[in-house]
């Protein structure tokens, strides 16, 4: 009889053991949608400080092994604005780059139409800001540089992360001497998401497309996410529309269409103060299952949404989603995909 007991526990320390194990080697990588450190935003910053906007989150994304958003601006003090209309014309003060490090951003995507409001100089403050935070920048093409891929390693596994944008930016004349956002081109895209591969095992591309306040994926964004993911990406992410699309599963790859905003002003529309924040498990080169987190922004604060409200916003992600993917589960407030 005591043989029995000593085996047995054995054994439930031998599998503690292995789980322990398991969860050491998954990774959680983090994702939000677009942010935005200007206009209502800095109004908002300057009154309540710089570190107000994560509050309620920032403990999710510094759990996060990588932490991933959309800049939707330069962080410059320098520079001529781009030729368009005033008022879409953003930068962010230069504080704002300690507080998305302390918030847990780790990489952050400025493949964007707002990323060059201030030009090729405005980018460069960005880059190098971000860099001094050891925030990876990412989106950009640089004379200087050969690669636009940013890999990051973590508990064995390499990821790598590409980041383009559909739309030129405004206003801006582009030239091949001066640092610009990475743009899709139809030509290369595939030979260049192959080569990545061949650098990481599990491969993140973002994209910035289609139609504001749509909450469904036009055909273009179908069809370039398809082939992303036939020339060997391992997971999606969009951005631009400022409200959640669908999500998509394609040859058991993951496509969310887009992430809306995160952090914001002026929720005028409806859905642009409902987002999510993405939690995907990965372990060796395989996604082991996603949580969603469901978000409310209030004035400017992402804030996450409780019982009742975060309900509604993934019952709604899931109409979106229809057709789209198989099931995504809602449980305790909470939505997860297998």
């Amino acid at each position: 009889m005591k043989k029995i007991y000593v085996k047995g526990i054995i054994s439930f320390i031998i599998i503690m053991l292995f789980m322990g194990t398991m969860e050491q080697n998954q990774v959680h990588l983090i994702f939000v949608g677009d942010i935005l450190l200007d206009r209502g935003v800095r109004k908002v910053l300057n009154e309540k400080g710089y570190n107000y906007p994560y509050m309620d989150v920032k403990d999710i994304l510094k759990k996060g092994d990588i932490s991933f958003g959309n800049l939707e601006n330069p962080i410059t003090q320098r520079g001529v604005p781009a030729y368009k209309r005033k008022d879409l014309i953003f930068r962010g003060d230069i504080k704002n780059t300690k507080a998305l490090k302390e918030a847990g951003f780790d990489i952050l995507n400025l493949a964007n139409n707002h990323a060059m409001d201030y030009k090729s100089i405005g980018i460069m403050d960005t880059i190098d800001l971000l860099e001094k935070e050891k925030i990876k920048p990412l989106g950009f093409s640089d004379p200087r540089k050969t690669e636009n891929i940013v890999v990051m390693k973590r508990k064995g596994i390499r990821f790598g992360y590409l980041g383009y944008s559909i739309f030129p930016p405004e206003g801006y004349i582009y030239s091949k001497e001066r640092e610009d956002i990475l743009r899709v081109n139809m030509k290369t895209i595939g030979e260049t998401i192959r080569k990545a591969k061949k650098m990481c095992d599990y491969l993140i591309i973002s994209f910035h497309w289609g139609n504001e306040y749509e909450f469904y994926p036009s055909d273009y964004q179908k069809n370039l996410a398809h082939i992303a993911i036939d020339q060997g990406a391992n997971l999606v992410i969009g951005h631009h529309s400022h409200v959640l699309q669908g999500v998509e599963r394609y040859k058991n790859k993951l496509i969310f269409y887009s992430l809306g905003n995160f952090i914001f002003d002026r929720q005028m529309n409806k859905g642009t103060d409902e987002t999510i924040m993405v939690d995907v498990t990965v372990e060796k080169d395989q996604c082991k299952g996603v949580r969603l987190i469901p978000i409310k922004i209030k004035n400017c604060q992402p804030n996450i949404a409780k019982e009742k409200n975060g309900e509604y916003i993934l019952k709604r992600l899931k109409m979106y989603s229809r057709g789209l993917i198989d099931e995504i589960e809602i449980r305790n407030g909470l939505g997860y995909i297998k």
